[in-house]
């Protein structure tokens, strides 16, 4: 009889609850520190992605009306004239498949999207044109293109 007393007189009083949850909430904090800091210690601080921007020498520009594909950095860099030049991006607007360029114009192999010369959309499910990216030119006869950027169709640069 007196297990049954002493079990129902054991009632948590509102000190104990007190103390328990500022022990339990403690103890999640700490733990959710320590969850972000195993994680931010995990997980690589260094990309392995391509830089947004490469730089090119303009002596190793295309000839007049002729196109240069740059594989690793995904762009095509077109020469118009003597002094104007552009770089078009290959990553299809559907979802980033690496477009080849074709007598028409660029070929998504992914999903069949269509793009003419100018990167317009003529066919398939893309979204929107390639985008065309920035270029300036930097001292040491050298052009920089920002593959970070976009811009309008048919967008030329001065060199």
């Amino acid at each position: 009889m007196e297990n049954k007393e002493n079990k129902e007189n054991k009632k948590m009083d509102r000190r104990e609850f007190m103390v328990n949850s500022a022990v339990f909430g403690l103890l999640g904090a700490l733990f959710a520190v320590g969850s972000g800091a195993v994680y931010k210690f995990l997980k690589p601080v260094v990309s392995y992605q391509t830089p947004k921007k490469f730089r090119l020498n303009i002596k190793d520009l295309p000839p007049v009306g002729d196109e240069l594909i740059f594989q690793e950095q995904k762009t095509l860099v077109r020469r118009k004239s003597l002094s104007e030049v552009a770089a078009i991006s290959l990553v299809c607007t559907h979802l980033g498949c690496i477009v080849n360029k074709v007598a028409t114009g660029f070929l998504c192999p992914c999903h069949g999207s269509q793009y003419d010369n100018e990167g317009l959309v003529v066919g398939g499910p893309a979204p929107k044109t390639l985008s065309w990216h920035f270029i300036k030119v930097i001292p040491g006869n050298q052009i920089e293109i920002d593959t970070g950027t976009s811009l309008a169709e048919n967008t030329f640069f001065k060199i």
